[in-house]
């Protein structure tokens, strides 16, 4: 029997294959860049879903925004004559064409940049120092229509804690008649009974069309003919501008107003601060229109929480609420 005697030493033999210590290293090597391409990939996936999200806002607010701006352009005056007000005893210079307020039943929501630094009751104290407060206005407006006349409403509806849906209505009439009674009917007082009947739909109507969610702010201002925004405490001395009586949030005149001519407009300092606007047989020249709208995610993050932790969140993400404000020219004024 013949015995063979191999000499190469043990290591040799062995040299393809690898060691304890190589495999942990390829192993960590590994591991370390899956770990690097599954932050970059999560990284990549977060964006495309921010900028999905931010798209969705961009898109819903800019078609709301056109569509308003759209149909706000194409305002008139109803064009029915003046009529006496009884409680005035002042003529006003035509039936309602545009009318504004702060949404009757809607709670603003005091916005802090810092946790905790809002009282969950939303005090005035609060209100001095400085804290943000959101602002939802309605308005209605009249313009030409199929069938005479449109009154068009919009106004964020279901809104709860400061947030909620705008939504908007349009009604269509015709005070034309061929019944010989009809010219003993005041058609400015008839045209007003229907207008007042939009402007008192309650906020919680299913009659307004849904047009985008999560709208925190929404807000119109109207302005003269020089750019200046008129309200009911500054009375600009203009003789060739509107007609406008002034009140305080009790009714009472703050300034006097000239009874040579009919009025073209009531504006009322409310209690919040804001301006309610009355026109009748004149417009503005301007208005500044501003819609606020949360992102969808954050949207279902606040409405997940408490009322009174609200605030403090949404103000911590202030940055995901995209404001669109845009200048609307009246072509017809009077």
């Amino acid at each position: 029997m013949n015995f063979i005697a191999n000499s190469r030493p043990l290591r040799t033999r062995f040299k393809q294959a690898f060691t304890l210590l190589e495999m942990l290293v390829a192993v960590s090597v590994m591991t370390l860049v899956v770990y690097v391409l599954y932050a970059l990939f999560d990284q990549t996936q977060n964006a495309l879903k921010k900028n999905a999200a931010q798209v969705d806002v961009n898109e819903g607010g800019r078609a709301a925004m056109e569509m308003i701006v759209r149909e706000l352009s194409q305002m008139e005056v109803s064009g029915y004559p003046p009529v006496m007000d009884f409680q005035s005893g002042l003529v006003l210079s035509g039936s309602k064409s545009f009318h504004s307020r702060s949404t009757p039943n809607t709670t603003p929501l005091l916005l802090a940049y810092q946790p905790d630094a809002l009282t969950p009751e939303g005090t005035t104290d609060d209100l001095k120092q400085g804290f943000r407060t959101n602002i939802l206005q309605d308005f209605t407006f009249t313009s030409r229509g199929g069938l005479g006349f449109d009154i068009t409403s919009y106004r964020v509806v279901n809104a709860e804690n400061g947030i909620g849906t705008l939504g908007r209505y349009m009604a269509s009439g015709s005070l034309h008649s061929t019944d010989p009674r009809s010219s003993l009917v005041n058609k400015t007082l008839a045209f007003n009974l229907q207008f007042d009947t939009i402007v008192n739909q309650p906020s919680e109507s299913e009659i307004f069309q849904p047009i985008t969610d999560g709208v925190i702010h929404f807000r119109i201002t109207a302005f003269d003919q020089f750019g200046r925004e008129i309200m009911a405490t500054v009375p600009w001395s203009n003789p060739l501008g509107l007609n406008l009586q002034r009140l305080s949030p009790q009714g009472k005149p703050l300034y006097e107003v000239r009874t040579d001519r009919p009025v073209d407009g009531t504006l009322v300092q409310e209690e919040g601060g804001q301006t309610r606007a009355w026109f009748y047989g004149a417009l503005p020249s301007y208005f500044d229109l501003e819609i606020g709208v949360i992102e969808p995610k954050v949207l279902e993050q606040v409405r997940a929480l408490p009322p009174q932790f609200q605030a403090n969140f949404l103000g911590q993400k202030i940055n995901k609420v995209s404001l669109f404000r845009q200048r609307v020219p009246i072509r017809q004024l009077r």
